[in-house]
């Protein structure tokens, strides 16, 4: 686990390219502090920073194979590197260490770009082909690994963070304006897309094959999607829960190899309690379980105590409170690189900065709700767009919207002409304007602009089985990669702690994919309910208790403690969110707020954070 960057850069002499290597490592120091491995040649440059988790001595990199023409950094780990190992000896390959890291440049020799196919992991890593001179860039499956990059005539950097790459003289920082919009919606941007014009960050289950001589903008390759197109053949519920229970247990045995400490990131719902149960019967010993509550709202410190009690876990509780929110929200908005508008991010740092003194890696269980239909949500809005499915149909002879009104007739004019795919995008935003029927903070223009947004990104909504696998592949696609698991990297790495998510495991993946939608969201209206069933066989219980994850009393908070200083910061003389929206609505959309007219809790901690953000790149 570490971080990683890089640079092909040829008219740069050898001295000044490791210096600007090491300015660009620098800026990581956070996601490995346990040292650097830094490599230059002839215009090229890739170093990492360690955080050491497997074979603490001899895992260093850049990895070389063994005639050293094919070398490797990498951040991450490759879970299932001891079954792919004795397969790369028996082929002549020899290892010089016991890391993981070096199963990537005997694999690469045998396989290139179709290494991608035998890997099980959390990966962001290039790879230096010397004899074809190039790079392969890669992400792993998921996007659990963050991977940015950024090209001019000639010249191509790439980094874990982008951060790194502001360390680069000639990298553009110009802002992508329109990209704010956007944000304030949906509350993060689908890749390649960031809040710079000419930084990308490479898809989840994607790779970048660059020329060392002559690098230009490249064009990056799926190597994976998740798919729910074909018809389930885990249709019977014992079945279904056999092969869970089967995947489940697997991916833990293989998430457990480390040698450090491990903690699990408890709350008092089903996927902590699934991942610590596991854990535990693998382990035969109590784990190490770690939890932070809040001194307002609902908080999770009783819950997950009491959790912690039924299972015997050696359990850690931290309670932290409005002030220790606001004092972090800097350092939230610089960790992340780019806002997320997640309030859990303070939660989750706070939680792994405090497990530090413990425990070197935690797990959690992110990815159960994409793959297993756990979002209280999901049943609204299939019953929405059922509805709506009825208007389409009188397309043909109702009146088009110019996209310019805002009545209650124009708008449901303009939500007819939408197309399945964008209202479902729509459905999906829970930042401005909020309720699309009475939307607020938003111009006319605005309102327009996000629906004609929604339009042009319509093709991330893909074609599935059924109308709940499109939604769950769309979640998967861009909320899991882009905020939830870049929640959970950015947090972690802060703290320098190693976070872990055996459900979101490729081969639990493939369970999933098998199982059919009735036995996901129920026709009860339970959500993972196969996920639950598996759960209670194990433990002979009910597992109906409800998600909460780490919540934060933002309410209370916002209308409170906190009140002031958002306040002081949104409309501030120089605010720059106000001047991407007009001051007068989004006014009112804060009054109407802390009147408990609508729900704005996400949108407002989304613009502050914004406003944190920005202000905190020209420091």
């Amino acid at each position: 686990m570490c971080g990683i960057a890089g640079f092909i850069e040829r008219d740069l002499p050898e001295q000044e390219a490791g210096a600007q290597l090491q300015r660009m490592l620098a800026r990581i120091i956070h996601r490995g502090p346990d040292g650097e491995g830094l490599h230059t040649e002839n215009g090229f440059a890739m170093g990492m920073r360690r955080l050491s988790i497997i074979d603490l001595e001899g895992g260093w990199q850049p990895i070389w194979n063994e005639d050293h023409t094919i070398g490797v950094v990498f951040n991450g780990e490759i879970y299932n590197y001891l079954e792919i190992r004795p397969d790369l000896e028996s082929r002549g390959h020899r290892f010089a260490t016991d890391s993981d890291t070096e199963v990537l440049v005997h694999l690469y020799e045998e396989r290139a770009e179709k290494m991608l196919e035998r890997l099980r992991g959390m990966f962001a890593f290039a790879i230096l082909d010397r004899p074809k001179r190039s790079v392969l860039l890669a992400r792993d499956h998921f996007g659990q690994k963050p991977l940015y990059y950024t090209a001019a005539p000639g010249r191509f950097a790439f980094g874990s963070e982008m951060k790194s790459l502001f360390a680069i003289p000639w990298v553009n920082r110009e802002m992508a304006d329109d990209a704010f919009l956007d944000y304030a919606s949906w509350l993060s941007l689908p890749p390649p897309r960031t809040h710079f014009a000419h930084i990308h960050k490479l898809a989840a289950g994607s790779f970048i094959r660059l020329s060392l001589d002559s690098p230009t903008q490249p064009i990056p390759q799926q190597y994976w999607l998740y798919e729910l197109s074909e018809a389930p053949d885990l249709t019977n519920e014992n079945e279904a829960i056999e092969a869970l229970d089967a995947a489940l247990k697997d991916s833990l045995r293989v998430h457990l190899r480390a040698d450090v400490p491990l903690g699990v990131l408890l709350s008092s719902g089903l996927d902590s309690r699934t991942v610590v149960t596991y854990a535990q019967e693998l382990t035969g010993g109590a784990m190490q379980t770690f939890t932070v509550g809040f001194g307002a709202g609902d908080s999770e410190l009783h819950g997950a105590a009491e959790t912690a009690r039924e299972i015997r876990s050696t359990h850690h509780a931290l309670e932290l409170n409005a002030a220790a929110f606001a004092s972090a929200i800097k350092n939230i908005a610089a960790h992340l690189d780019e806002p997320v508008g997640d309030p859990a991010c303070f939660a989750v740092m706070q939680i792994c900065r405090f497990a530090r003194n413990h425990a070197k890696v935690l797990l959690s269980g992110e990815g159960s709700d994409e793959l297993f239909g756990g979002y209280g949500p999901y049943g609204g809005m299939l019953s929405t767009l059922k509805r709506s499915d009825f208007y389409r149909g009188l397309g043909a002879i109702l009146p088009r919207s110019d996209f310019s009104g805002a009545s209650r007739w124009q708008r449901f004019l303009q939500r007819v002409s939408l197309s399945r795919s964008a209202e479902t995008l729509l459905l999906r935003c829970e930042g401005l304007p909020g309720d699309t029927r009475n939307p607020r903070g938003f111009n006319t223009r605005q309102l327009a602009r996000m629906l004609e947004r929604a339009g042009q990104m319509s093709p991330i909504v893909r074609k599935q089985r059924d109308e709940l696998s499109a939604l769950l592949a769309l979640d998967l696609d861009w909320q899991l990669a882009e905020s939830l698991l870049q929640k959970a990297d950015k947090m972690s790495m802060g703290a320098s702690i190693e976070l872990r998510t055996p459900i979101l495991d490729i081969e639990v993946a493939k369970v999933a994919a098998r199982i059919p939608s009735s036995l996901k969201l129920h026709q009860s209206g339970i959500g993972k309910y196969i996920l639950r069933k598996t759960l209670g066989r194990k433990l002979n219980e009910d597992m109906t208790r409800p998600k909460k994850g780490f919540p934060v009393p933002l309410d209370a908070w916002f209308a409170g403690p906190l009140r002031e200083q958002v306040e002081g910061a949104l409309f501030a003389s120089d605010s720059v969110v106000c001047t991407r929206l007009e001051r007068p609505l989004l006014r009112r959309a804060w009054d109407d707020y802390m009147a408990g007219k609508w729900e704005g809790r996400y949108a407002f901690y989304a613009l502050w954070l914004y406003e944190v953000w920005v202000r905190g790149l020209h420091r």
